[in-house]
């Protein structure tokens, strides 16, 4: 609640709101990645460049899988200039979330500003294995979907989901659909989150 307040203050040019806002958001959850954004955007919109940089540092340390930190930080870099810097980020985002097609984007649009056709090509062919690239061509969504899946391994579901899995295996009264083993439904329940169903 205090995120979306916070945005909406934003858009209204209420900094100092926003920001108050924002700090109550990240002191009841640091670990969301979607509201170390929001404080970097402010700072940006003040134009507090460093602090900026420092939040999505920041950020990233206390949610390394959000992959928008990483674009949003290697973004803020090349417009400083720091295109080195900025290149190992969005690398090491890529790593993070290799689904993460806008930072594909990001990457390609550094290493062309530099020329760097080499680099162009080597991260044309890592998004190919990720993507489709024939626009023409049906997508294979199961092997597009189990490339997607192989690479969140590190996502689990919240232990109170996991509970209730549990709970749901060991009930006698369970409908047959959720008779199966517990990993069996951690691994649907983390489909169905990345499919955005849940």
């Amino acid at each position: 609640l205090y995120q979306s307040w916070a945005s909406l203050e934003l858009r209204e040019g209420n900094y100092n709101a926003a920001k108050t806002l924002i700090s109550r958001a990240l002191t009841l959850d640091k670990r969301d990645g979607a509201g170390w954004l929001i404080a970097a955007e402010i700072e940006k919109y003040l134009g507090n460049d460093g602090l900026c940089c420092l939040l999505l540092r920041r950020g990233i340390e206390c949610s390394s899988t959000n992959a928008p930190l990483y674009r949003a930080l290697g973004d803020t870099l090349v417009s400083q200039g720091k295109i080195n810097e900025a290149r190992e980020i969005m690398e090491k985002g890529i790593e993070v979330d290799p689904a993460y097609a806008p930072l594909y984007h990001s990457l390609a649009e550094l290493e062309a500003r530099i020329f760097n056709v080499e680099g162009l090509s080597k991260l044309n062919k890592r998004a190919a294995l990720i993507f489709n690239t024939n626009a023409l061509e049906q997508p294979n969504s199961k092997v597009w979907g189990s490339r997607i899946y192989a690479n969140r391994s590190h996502r689990l579901p919240p232990k109170d989901v996991q509970i209730l899995a549990e709970r749901i295996v060991d009930d006698d009264f369970a409908p047959s659909n959720y008779s199966s083993s517990l990993p069996d439904l951690i691994d649907d329940y983390v489909e169905d989150v990345d499919a955005g169903l849940l």
